[in-house]
C-alpha cells in the first residue's frame, strides 16, 4: 500500500513535469507591450525600437513615433533609404486602420505598417525575402503584434 502511494506521487510529479505551460514572450514598443509572433523572438530593444529575428531573412522592428505624422512621411523615409515603392494597402486589424506599403530593396520585401497606438503612430516592418509571396491575415506574424500591441 506504501508502495503504491509513493509511486503515484512519482507519477504525479514525472507527468507534471513533462507538461510545460506555453506563455507568449512580449515585446515592447515605448510604454506599449504586444504579443512577440510565434517562431521568433526578441533580438534588440532600444528606447525607440524592439527587432525581432526568426532567422537571417526574416525580421520584424516594432516602433512608435511622434515625428512621423501620415503613412505618406513613413514612405518618403524609406523611399529616400532606397527603398523601391511596390504597392499599398489599408485594411483594418482589431479595430486599428491600418496602412500596409510593401518595397523592395537587395533582394528584400519589406511590408511597413502604419497605424494609431493612442496618440502616436506604430510603424512595423517584416523583411522577408523578395522570392516570397508576402503573407495575409493570420499567415502573417505581424498580425499578432497588430491584435495585442496596446
Amino acid at each position: 500500500m506504501k508502495f503504491d502511494k509513493i509511486f503515484l506521487a512519482m507519477l504525479i510529479v514525472l507527468v507534471a513535469s513533462s507538461i510545460g505551460i506555453a506563455v507568449a514572450a512580449e515585446g515592447t514598443a515605448g510604454s506599449h507591450t504586444f504579443t512577440v509572433p510565434d517562431g521568433f523572438e526578441v533580438t534588440n530593444t532600444t528606447d525607440e525600437m524592439t527587432v525581432l529575428e526568426k532567422d537571417n531573412e526574416h525580421a520584424i522592428a516594432v516602433m512608435l513615433s511622434n515625428e512621423i505624422a501620415s503613412s505618406e512621411d513613413a514612405k518618403k523615409t524609406l523611399e529616400s533609404k532606397g527603398y523601391t515603392f511596390i504597392n499599398e494597402g489599408t485594411y483594418n486589424a482589431d479595430g486599428k486602420d491600418v496602412q500596409q506599403q510593401n518595397f523592395e530593396k537587395d533582394g528584400l520585401t519589406v511590408l511597413a505598417y502604419v497605424f494609431d497606438v493612442g496618440s502616436e503612430k506604430c510603424i512595423v516592418t517584416y523583411t522577408i525575402p523578395s522570392t516570397e509571396t508576402p503573407p495575409e491575415g493570420p499567415d502573417n506574424p505581424v498580425t499578432t503584434i497588430l491584435n495585442t500591441i496596446g
